[in-house]
């Protein structure tokens, strides 16, 4: 029986080109929406779903972030922030905070809001043989993302940004395996670089998800959001 994985890495270590109207030049992480921060509700969000340690890898204006998390009160809740002093990249930035990592773990990214249980995907992932297991979502369901993977037979066969072929969405939830990442020697690249040599040894699995998600990385997905959840800017 695998260990209950109670970890999650957030990646935060964006510049936030797209929203900087909105953002007002901090991480986007930090927009309020009613009167709350976007990292907070995802915090809470990770504590209902039985998450008990977050490791946020920070990078662009990090000391923004450093001052909210002394001000988020969040009882039962460990945070550690990993701090890259130079781009890494997604998959970097994970390497670079290794050190904390359990033996497999969540990771998700800091403009994302997940709309499922993180359950459903333990009790999958308990029950088959890979070690890294990622969640997806039919192009159907979201029209306004473009597909990047390609699964036939309940398997990923490709996995390429932006094709118009693939059948399916990276949905921005995956469980990955601390073994795998020591294997990389490099320590700056981006999690395709992983996800594709993942792919190749046959290493990981899917997760279907039903229900789309939701992300404050663009103008329209904050406006979505807003309107999905009746939250003002604030």
């Amino acid at each position: 029986m695998k260990k209950k994985i109670k970890q999650i890495v957030l990646l935060n270590g964006g510049f936030g080109k797209r929203v900087k109207s909105v953002s007002k030049n901090k991480p986007k992480c930090l927009i309020k929406f009613n009167n709350k921060t976007f990292l907070h509700r995802q915090l809470m969000f990770f504590k209902k779903n039985g998450i008990k340690d977050v490791i946020i890898c920070v990078g662009y204006k990090s000391r923004y972030i450093y001052s909210e998390i002394e001000n988020i009160k969040i009882k039962k809740l460990n945070i550690k922030i990993s701090k890259e002093n130079f781009p890494l990249g997604t998959g970097g930035a994970i390497k670079n905070c290794q050190k904390y990592l359990d033996d497999n773990f969540f990771v998700t990214y800091g403009d994302s809001w997940l709309n499922l249980k993180f359950n459903n995907i333990r009790k999958k992932f308990y029950h088959q043989k890979k070690n890294n297991m990622i969640c997806v979502i039919s192009k159907n369901k979201i029209i306004d993302h473009k597909p990047n993977i390609f699964i036939k037979n309940k398997k990923i066969k490709s996995y390429e940004k932006n094709n118009t072929f693939f059948n399916y969405i990276d949905y921005g939830l995956m469980i990955l395996s601390v073994k795998n990442i020591k294997k990389i020697k490099k320590k700056k690249f981006d999690l395709d670089f992983l996800i594709k040599k993942l792919i190749q040894s046959n290493s990981i699995s899917i997760y279907k998800v039903r229900k789309k998600f939701y992300e404050i990385g663009s103008l329209q997905g904050i406006k979505e959001f807003k309107k999905s959840f009746n939250y003002e800017i604030s």
